[in-house]
């Protein structure tokens, strides 16, 4: 078992009349190896989980476990939490401070006891995780693209070789392009190293495309979970949330009133729309 979350709840200013109750009684499993979205709206509580799950965060009530270390309110170290999680927040490249590439991507691994040539290789593997070449290695990451310095940062998470990847909006600001390279450069670490990912996102698409299982926030409260397919049909539900269907899965809803029930409920990606279309207007389906 990888991460286990029991009823854990988290209020912030507590007793205060400022008191905000950002989680509420939420549980969840996530399964080691696998990769899980969690959707919410703004305000959903996602942050709040996912810093508990980092160990920035102590809960205010309930517990978690990340593989064999557990954390409740009476926690007074969180660091043995930490040593499984590597956790790249929104823009992460506003992080980066070290004058190369090399060295800010070595910063991690080295405030871990990582020392000469075991840094040097941990810093080759992480730049050549993200896809950059060591070409880079004596670059300022100030003189990089937006899309290049996110590489680094991440790069910079992943040196520290951690159990679970949390990404927060990994590609908020990036053009479809670099979005799409990052997260396949993730996806294909996570298949290689069965590392367990956490992408918290806004954006439909990426969940249906990458996610194994689903969990949406609102309000504070875990209220869906499953399987692509499964949360992305209960459209009327999202919607009350704040959340929306991939593209892809608006047209594959909208060809499902249209042409009846054979259409697949499982058209959550443009290529599987593509695939699905051809086959059908190709008489490899029943009209």
């Amino acid at each position: 078992m990888g991460i286990i979350v029991q009823g854990l709840s988290h209020v912030y200013m507590a007793g205060t009349p400022f008191e905000k109750k950002a989680l509420i009684d939420v549980d969840l499993t996530v399964e080691a190896g696998s990769f899980v979205a969690i959707l919410g709206s703004t305000g959903s509580g996602k942050s709040t989980l996912i810093q508990h799950i980092a160990g920035l965060l102590r809960p205010t009530t309930g517990s978690l476990r990340v593989f064999d270390t557990t954390v409740d309110s009476n926690t007074k170290k969180l660091a043995p939490l930490r040593r499984h999680v590597g956790v790249a927040f929104q823009y992460p490249e506003h992080q980066l401070f070290e004058e190369t590439v090399a060295k800010d991507i070595a910063y991690g691994p080295s405030n871990q006891g990582i020392v000469g040539e075991e840094l040097a290789a941990r810093v080759r593997q992480g730049m050549e995780w993200v896809g950059l070449t060591e070409t880079f290695a004596e670059r300022s990451p100030f003189h990089l693209s937006g899309g290049q310095m996110r590489r680094v940062a991440i790069a910079g998470v992943l040196a520290m070789e951690p159990e679970v990847l949390v990404l927060d909006e990994p590609t908020a600001g990036l053009d479809p392009k670099g979005q799409r390279e990052l997260l396949e450069k993730i996806y294909k670490l996570h298949q290689e190293r069965s590392m367990t990912v956490i992408l918290v996102s806004h954006s439909m698409a990426e969940a249906a495309r990458y996610a194994d299982v689903i969990h949406v926030m609102h309000e504070g409260r875990r209220v869906l979970s499953g399987s692509p397919v499964e949360v992305f049909s209960q459209r009327e539900k999202l919607v009350q949330w704040g959340l929306e269907l991939p593209p892809a899965a608006m047209l594959g809803a909208f060809l499902r009133q249209r042409l009846g029930s054979s259409v697949p409920q499982d058209l959550l990606t443009v290529e599987a729309l593509e695939k699905y279309l051809y086959d059908r207007w190709q008489g490899r389906e029943d009209p």
